[in-house]
């Protein structure tokens, strides 16, 4: 199931409920397949991901450039350049990670990165 930007947009306010401590990881899948209609696994994938970027840290798991764009705008306007220069960061990692894979390289996302990078 393709992850359209309505449904990241319904789960990304889940995803800060989880990144604050008010869901578990589990109860934001499940309130996001309620919410938004993407599958759980593509829910849990998408809070990994979010935790992943407002930690720095690197995650395997990949999402769609509109998807990545919106995540790291929102996390700006929401938290702030530091946590923003994080989610920037591990979003590199990511692509450093991808490109090891011998499945192409994520051009389109790494355009994204140096377009918001400050």
């Amino acid at each position: 199931m393709k992850i359209t930007m309505e449904m990241s947009e319904k789960a990304y306010p889940i995803a800060k409920r989880v990144f604050a401590g008010h869901l578990t990881r589990n109860n934001g899948k499940i309130e996001i397949n309620r919410i938004s209609g993407m599958n759980e696994g593509s829910a849990q994938a998408y809070i990994m991901i979010f935790l992943a970027m407002m930690s720095g840290e690197e995650y395997k798991r990949a999402f769609n450039n509109e998807t990545n764009k919106f995540l790291l705008e929102s996390i700006r306007k929401d938290y702030g350049e530091q946590r923003f220069v994080n989610a920037l960061n591990a979003v590199q990692k990511h692509i450093d990670y991808y490109s090891t894979l011998n499945k192409g390289n994520l051009t389109g996302l790494q355009t994204i990165v140096d377009e918001l990078r400050p």
